[in-house]
């Protein structure tokens, strides 16, 4: 400082370097890679499962439902009522909060709809519908430390695979 006035800048001092021009570009590729293949990642789940969970909330929320009661569930009787267990029926008895069993009936017979029905000492306890949704089928999957786990597939319209997942029941306090 002379005078209390800034020094003057040796002419050509302003702007930025070739390393500092290097640098900012390596980093904007590198973010630029990243980015295009999270975007084919995306893609390639898309194609795929083409189930658009945002589109279609109804999945969503039947795979959750479903999820939580295998988790929950103890026993996968052959029948209930006039329900026979196969690929379009899941029938489980689960533990619910209260620390009691409720019998619950997936039935997936119907196309492009899906019903949840619980029974609680015979009497039919509540009933969730979801409509709109791919065509469910059930299938056991056993797993060595999981025998009771259950696969849940589901085919859209034009037959190909919109869902493909595998639940598995909890252990219970013996």
């Amino acid at each position: 400082m002379v005078n209390g006035a800034p020094a003057p800048s040796p002419a050509g001092s302003r702007g930025f370097t070739l390393i500092e021009v290097v640098v900012c570009l390596a980093l904007f590729g590198t973010f630029l890679l990243i980015i295009t293949m999270l975007t084919r990642e995306m893609n390639g789940y898309e194609k795929r499962l083409p189930v658009n969970f945002m589109a279609h909330p109804q999945v969503g929320a039947a795979l959750s439902r479903l999820r939580r009661d295998v988790l929950d569930s103890t026993n996968y009787p052959d029948t209930y009522d006039a329900y026979s267990q196969g690929p379009k029926t899941l029938i489980l008895v689960a533990v619910q909060p209260s620390g009691y069993t409720e019998n619950i009936v997936w039935d997936f017979t119907v196309p492009n709809e899906v019903r949840r029905r619980a029974y609680s000492v015979g009497n039919m306890t509540s009933e969730w519908v979801a409509h709109g949704v791919p065509s469910f089928m059930v299938k056991d999957f056993e797993i060595e430390a999981h025998p009771d786990s259950v696969r849940i597939q589901a085919y859209d319209k034009t037959g190909g695979l919109a869902v493909d997942q595998i639940f598995q029941p909890r252990r219970h306090g013996q």
